[in-house]
């Protein structure tokens, strides 16, 4: 953007608010907007973040809302040498063996049992990620009923925004959340004098917290629950017009023209093991306000924008849709698409909020995002709110790639990094091997152990799926430095654990003990069958033999870590994982043509188990493809059939939420079936979306604050992984590059009938703009910034020789 289209934003408040007529407001397939306040936190606040800490507004014109939450605000805590605290059972490495042992025999209960009672370990210092509370904005001196009301999110600048009338006066509300400066700003305005009353305080939700007020400051001193780690909220407001003072527990004004506010968060916490802690929340706080309060409002918002919109810019996508649709409020659009109309800037739009949504809550030195992203408003969220390490956090990072967000996912590759360290310890500790290995849920403290209960506790494969992305990273940016430094230790060193723990079995390598993600198998009479719920029985065995998720991740790395230890000349370590990889136990296609999940062919079509993690090898994995493995390919496709779309209420504590939509609408993309990936995503984001264009998992149970919930929507919590992983999957049926070609329109939907993309990253470093008519390509650019030989590129099913070719330009930019 240009600087004289800042200073028009800037000057306007905002060129979303800026008209009357709704008709005429900018493009809206890159804001999310209504003509009414949010009452449910779920479905309908929307959402800033800074990577630090995340705020859901609600946009009352009685009172504002905001729902505040900060990335390390969590219970529990380290190891800190209590090994046994942190998961590692004392019994876990004398027990293995025997475990081994009994898996190979075909004791599967016997396996099952010791894994339960000698092998999982303590969830005492795990802890959850928890909310900070509410900040409260309680107008004064507007008596009558608002009026042209508007709340929007504009997504191209990260801004929130509200505007109404009262009586003749209109009054105007900013708010964002700034990554360099690290604060939330608020900015209350009116167009009439004198017009801007409040009164805010907070609404803490830890146990112990002091608040102080001193002039024109509000500052809350506390203690996270459990652990009693500090924390610090520090709010300093400027004030043009009349005053500011004190009364009781709030800050007030009253009569100001217009207000701003300023507000940031901190904890104790630093990421560095093995204690993480060192931090002076009270000093980070009241240095970002000093710094704040000494410069101006519009230099903030400024730099902000700026910030923002260097990553978020970097790629654009536009569909040729229904021009009368997009006029409508976001809420409206919803309402249509889940009544099945066509509204193919509706996926555009949550392309734009799926990467807004990864900057907004993963920035460099910040912590990963979790389930929650950064936003929050539980004491102990759905599932803790973890790093669920079996498909949930990778999953949020799987746009990062191909849509040039490389410093959003370099949080998450730090946070492994960190993670490395303690999995080296579980490794000795649990398996009495070298290398690192992580489980299933991971916290901000390292843990790495294996805790919980069956199906989903015992899961040692997090290691090697995260180092999937640690790849990754490398193969979109090419940084040889990245490699060296940081990535390839990773690789080596999970690596070498796997090398130390395949089990012989039937004359190839497996792993045991392991269970296939969260799914085991019901012993009938007729043998074994899919559990097609998750329940734990004596009828119920999880530690089979042949588990082929781990076999598939397993050849993903080893493949990867044999090319990176041959790019920085470690040829011996690079052969030697190739000859094990031959000796993985093969995949298997079944008695009904689906890829098996376990080695012994027991897979059942009425099974609609939420995970496919047995078809890692097609997402995120690269072993099966249409065009290198097509027998392979059509039996994933089997699998896929067979397992189903969504969701299936008579297997409603099985089947899948967003997440696992967000996977099979993946895989159909990399089996090229662009209109069933499509169809898929249209449900994700009615059946289980929300008006506020996020996705949600459910649950048999549900949690605190129901009154944040509408009726129906009790088990219906936003996650953050399947909303996240939309523009990546967008991206990848316009071009896919994991086979080693460049593939452009591999599996484009009918309904994209017209279109053009800038700025989409493949594998290799090359940038691609594109555009298509009625379903051809018309004009693309391949863009390598370096010397680069000539990629392989294919159009749809054909390979094109793009020296000759008159519509493919390959340029080379220095």
């Amino acid at each position: 953007m240009s600087r004289k289209a800042i200073i028009f934003i800037i000057l306007t408040g905002s060129f979303f608010l800026s008209c009357t007529k709704n008709e005429n407001l900018s493009n809206n397939n890159s804001r999310l907007w209504y003509r009414y306040p949010a009452k449910y936190w779920n479905s309908q606040a929307l959402h800033l973040g800074n990577g630090y800490f995340g705020a859901s507004f609600f946009g009352g014109t009685d009172e504002e809302t905001f729902a505040l939450s900060e990335k390390s605000f969590w219970t529990g805590g380290p190891a800190q040498g209590d090994w046994t605290a942190a998961g590692v059972n004392p019994k876990a490495k004398e027990a293995l063996p025997l475990i081994r042992q009994a898996i190979l025999n075909g004791n599967i209960h016997r396996a099952d049992s010791l894994v339960k009672n000698d092998f999982f370990g303590s969830a005492d210092l795990f802890g959850h990620f928890s909310s900070v509370g509410n900040l409260n904005i309680k107008f004064h001196g507007q008596k009558t009923e608002p009026e042209n009301y508007m709340r929007a999110l504009d997504l191209e600048n990260s801004l929130g925004l509200v505007q109404y009338d009262i009586g003749n006066t209109r009054y105007y509300r900013e708010y964002f959340c700034s990554y360099p400066d690290r604060v939330l700003a608020m900015r209350f305005s009116a167009g009439s004098p004198g017009r801007i009353s409040f009164d805010l305080s907070m609404e803490i939700l830890q146990d112990s917290s002091i608040i102080e007020i001193t002039e024109n400051t509000y500052q809350v001193k506390g203690y996270i629950n459990e652990n009693h780690r500090l924390f610090h909220v520090l709010i300093s407001i400027r004030n043009a017009g009349g005053t500011v003072g004190q009364d009781g527990g709030s800050l007030i004004v009253r009569g100001s023209d217009t207000v701003e506010v300023y507000l940031t968060i901190a904890t104790d916490y630093k990421m560095e093991y093995p204690d993480y802690t060192g931090a002076d929340p009270e000093k980070i706080t009241q240095d970002i306000i000093r710094n704040v309060v000494h410069d101006n409002y519009e230099s903030l918002k400024m730099r902000h924008i700026s910030d923002y919109k260097s990553l978020y810019d970097r790629v654009n996508l536009s569909l040729e849709g229904n021009q009368k649709a997009e006029k409508l409020p976001t809420n409206e659009r919803y309402q249509n698409l889940k009544s099945g109309g066509s509204d193919p800037g509706y996926k555009t739009l949550a392309f734009n909020l799926g990467r807004y949504l990864i900057i907004s809550s993963s920035r460099q030195h910040t912590l990963p995002a979790n389930l929650q992203g950064v936003w929050n408003t539980f004491l102990n969220p759905p599932w803790a709110g973890n790093y669920q390490s079996n498909i949930n956090l990778q999953e949020i990072y799987w746009s990062c790639g191909p849509t040039d967000l490389a410093e959003c996912q370099q949080a998450y590759i730090d946070w492994i990094d960190n993670l490395s360290i303690s999995g080296k310890e579980i490794a000795e500790r649990v398996y009495g091997t070298h290398g690192w290995v992580s489980h299933t849920t991971g916290n901000i403290w390292g843990h790495a152990a294996p805790y919980g209960d069956h199906p989903w506790g015992l899961y040692p494969m997090g290691a090697a799926w995260h180092c999937q992305v640690v790849w990754d990273q490398f193969a979109f940016t090419g940084d040889t430095g990245y490699l060296r430094t940081q990535a390839f230790p990773l690789l080596r060193d999970a690596s070498v654990f796997w090398l130390e723990n395949l089990v012989r079995y039937n004359g190839y390598y497996i792993t045991a003990p392991s269970v296939s993600a969260e799914h085991g198998a019901l012993m009938t009479e007729d043998g074994l069958n899919p559990a097609f719920h998750d329940s734990i029985s004596d009828k119920y065995v999880y530690c089979l033999p042949g588990i082929y998720q781990d076999i598939e991740m397993l050849w993903d790395l080893f493949t990867n870590t044999s090319s990176a230890a041959r790019i920085l000349g470690e040829q011996v370590f690079a052969d030697s994982l190739l000859q094990v990889r031959q000796n993985l136990l093969p995949l298997k296609i079944g008695k009904y043509g689906q890829l098996q999940e376990w080695y012994e062919d027991m897979d059942n079509p009425e099974c609609h188990h939420r995970h496919i993690a047995h078809l890692y090898a097609v997402c995120p994995g690269r072993q099966i493809s249409p065009v290198k493995t097509p027998e392979l390919a059509r039996a994933a496709k089997k699998s896929l059939d067979m397992r189903g779309d969504g969701r299936f209420l008579m297997q409603e504590l099985a089947s899948g939420g967003n997440w696992a939509r967000a996977h099979r609408m993946w895989c159909w993309t990399r089996l090229m079936d662009g209109n069933r990936a499509h169809k898929i995503m249209t449900e994700m984001l009615t059946g289980q979306g929300f008006e506020n264009g996020l996705t949600y998992q459910h649950a048999d149970y549900h949690w605190e604050r129901k009154d944040l919930f509408k009726e129906g929507e009790l088990y219906c919590h936003f996650q953050l992984d399947g909303s996240a992983s939309i523009p990546g999957c967008i991206a990848e049926m316009l071009v896919q590059s994991h086979t080693g070609e460049i593939h452009l329109l591999p599996a484009l939907p009918d309904e994209w009938n017209s279109g053009k993309i800038n700025g989409l990253k493949a594998r290799g470093g090359y940038k691609i703009n594109m555009e298509w008519k009625k379903g051809k390509l018309i004009r693309a650019e391949i863009i390598a910034e370096k010397e680069s030989p000539l990629p392989v590129v294919r159009v749809k099913d054909k390979i094109i020789d793009i020296a000759d070719s008159k519509i493919i330009r390959f340029i080379i930019q220095n």
